[in-house]
């Protein structure tokens, strides 16, 4: 028996890339999918090969950005497969911009589609799944939440990602619900998008982006937050970049922690003498063993 079987899950922006990968290795491992994207024709593609494999799986495109297409889309698994055990939110768009030229237009579409579509998905989804007392969410996020050369606005609505995580994991905790999220990297269409910038962000990353995996080499953690075997975790940042596996630390008060009164110099003095030396390095880097 497949660590899936008998689950149903959601996966938007399934139609290709790491969606398609996590779609198709979740199905493998017993679980009906509704594969989502707001491409039907790719939506259909995906969901009839995994059907064609002997897996069960059904198309349902749509905008998840939309408020009723998302709870459409959670209702058509409890419709399908007679309930929802797992969500994958990983639609997402990316428009590469550095500050200078970022535009209105893909700024919003950004954070309509990345953040407003990974929320309604989830609301709708949380409920369902409170209502029998077990589920698991798997939100998408991405390391350019710490910063990245032209993917400012990207990794905003990615840092949105992470706090929601953080937050809906803690509202849930006890429910039987439990929301992680994944940062990938991989090889896609999206990825391609961002080609311009890579040499920059890479001469400013602790950790360079030489080669880039194939999707399915992310797919495996995927179905392990939503399988059973990860019950107990809950509200954390599972990071894959090929053959490294690791978890994003959650926003920290660094130490020292200092005490007085503040005033301007005191504040002045407090930076000259200490704060300066343990400025926080730019960009994701990796927290002291």
């Amino acid at each position: 028996m497949g660590a899936l079987e008998g689950k149903a899950i959601v996966i938007t922006g399934a139609g290709a890339g790491l969606g398609e990968a996590y779609a198709r290795h979740a199905a493998g491992l017993g679980a009906s999918v509704v594969v989502n994207d707001i491409d039907s024709e790719a939506a259909s593609r995906v969901a009839a090969s995994i059907e064609k494999a002997s897996c069960r799986a059904v198309a349902k495109a749509g905008d998840i950005s939309s408020w009723n297409v998302a709870r459409e889309l959670i209702e058509c698994c409890v419709d399908s497969f007679g309930a929802i055990d797992g969500l994958v939110n990983n639609a997402g768009v990316l428009r590469p911009a550095e500050i200078l030229d970022m535009s209105e237009a893909d700024l919003r579409l950004m954070l309509d589609v990345n953040i407003g579509g990974s929320v309604a998905c989830g609301v709708h989804a949380a409920r369902r799944m409170k209502e029998r007392g077990k589920g698991s969410i798997v939100n998408v996020t991405s390391g350019s939440h710490a910063g990245d050369v032209g993917l400012s606005g990207y990794g905003a609505s990615k840092g949105a990602i992470a706090s929601l995580t953080y937050g809906w994991a803690l509202e849930l905790r006890g429910s039987g619900v439990r929301v992680n999220a994944i940062s990938p990297l991989a090889q896609t269409a999206m990825a391609q998008a961002n080609v311009a910038f890579m040499t920059r962000q890479n001469e400013n990353r602790a950790q360079p982006h030489v080669v880039m995996p194939h999707p399915d080499v992310s797919a495996p953690a995927v179905s392990y937050l939503l399988s059973d075997r990860s019950a107990a975790v809950n509200g954390q940042i599972l990071r894959i970049t090929g053959d490294a596996l690791s978890l994003i630390t959650h926003p920290m008060i660094a130490a020292p922690v200092l005490k007085g009164e503040w005033t301007f110099d005191a504040i002045r003095r407090a930076f000259d003498e200490t704060l300066a030396a343990r400025a926080q390095p730019l960009g994701l880097s990796f927290a002291p063993a």
